[in-house]
């Protein structure tokens, strides 16, 4: 079934995040061939820009000269962006639509130098992949906010095509900051973001990298906030990208109002034939029940349409008590 994401007709609701799976043009045109209906290309990390040149400094013979690092950044920062821009143009062959995603430091005229490249390599929208870690106690929630609307603004301005911002799930109130992007140019959000988790190791005492992968049952955090937003920020488009591992979850996330879905743990899981199956599951449902478009019955369960106080709630009342009364 088709959907309308970012102002794209996309022929399938089922979108590639992006991952390993859309590192490169071999990858991305498996993920077509088995039904995607867009892919969002492999963040480009401008840290992993620096963090790179400032270790090439460090090793470097010229080390002590000012500008060594500054030129590395550079020098790195353009064999790393062409790359991703190459990716980019390869994947528009495939003939759907390509987003480009971007993750660059706080302030950074990163994202729209990279935005307007992207858009020029053949990138059909974009999504920007902002998280502000909060290590400054002296930094309130509403200034860590202002700079995502901040960086939102800039792209804006710069790139000229549909902007979509993958929002953490760590924010007091997502349906204000979704507001507030709304109002300096995005047209969609995604729902959540998934972060490097530190792990320990109490043997050797050292950190670990914890599991890159989502659960099915993280579905069930985003759900609430699908509903909320597609109530109080219609203009906004939103996909989920968390818990979303087979059909019936694609089908949840449509009826709280999401207009798409994206994959990625579900491929590492499953393989390329769990997009089909998907798209394979939405059409069957929805055929079952009588709907001819996702349109139909996209919304029916977000919190404009609720009935009672399903998703005001945030306390167990009845269920303990159950559980306690049936306990041996």
């Amino acid at each position: 079934m088709k959907t309308a994401y970012l102002g794209l007709e996309l022929r399938s609701p089922v979108i590639i995040a992006s991952s390993p799976y859309t590192a490169d043009a071999k990858h991305i045109e498996r993920c077509v061939r088995h039904g995607a209906g867009a892919v969002v290309v492999k963040s480009i990390f401008e840290e992993q820009i620096v963090r790179q040149a400032a270790a090439l400094s460090h090793l470097s013979p010229d080390a002590g000269m000012g500008d060594a690092g500054e030129y590395l950044e550079r020098y790195l920062g353009d064999e790393y962006l062409l790359r991703h821009l190459q990716i980019i143009s390869s994947a528009r062959e495939t003939g759907v639509p390509v987003i480009g995603s971007i993750n660059c430091i706080a302030g950074s005229d990163g994202w729209a130098d990279y935005a307007v490249a992207m858009k020029q390599a053949g990138a059909s929208a974009l999504e920007l992949n902002i998280f502000l870690q909060p290590t400054d106690r002296h930094l309130s929630a509403a200034e860590l906010e202002r700079t995502y609307a901040d960086t939102v603004c800039k792209v804006a301005a710069a790139a000229g095509i549909p902007i979509a911002v993958k929002l953490p799930q760590r924010l007091t109130n997502a349906l204000a900051v979704a507001d507030s992007l709304s109002g300096c140019g995005a047209r969609g959000v995604v729902l959540f973001n998934r972060f490097f988790e530190p792990d320990i190791d109490i043997e050797r005492i050292a950190f670990t990298v914890g599991s890159p992968y989502s659960h099915s049952s993280e579905l069930r955090n985003v759900l609430r906030t699908v509903a909320l937003c597609a109530t109080a920020v219609p203009q906004l488009d939103i996909a989920v990208s968390t818990g979303v591992h087979d059909g019936k979850a694609a089908v949840k996330a449509l009826l709280c109002g999401a207009r798409a879905v994206q994959l990625c743990t579900a491929l590492h899981l499953f393989g390329y034939p769990i997009i089909g199956a998907v798209d394979a599951f939405i059409d069957a449902w929805a055929d079952r029940h009588g709907f001819a478009s996702i349109e139909e019955f996209r919304g029916r369960m977000d919190y404009g349409h609720a009935a009672d106080d399903t998703y005001q709630r945030t306390q167990y009342m009845k269920y303990y008590r159950e559980i306690t009364e049936n306990a041996h």
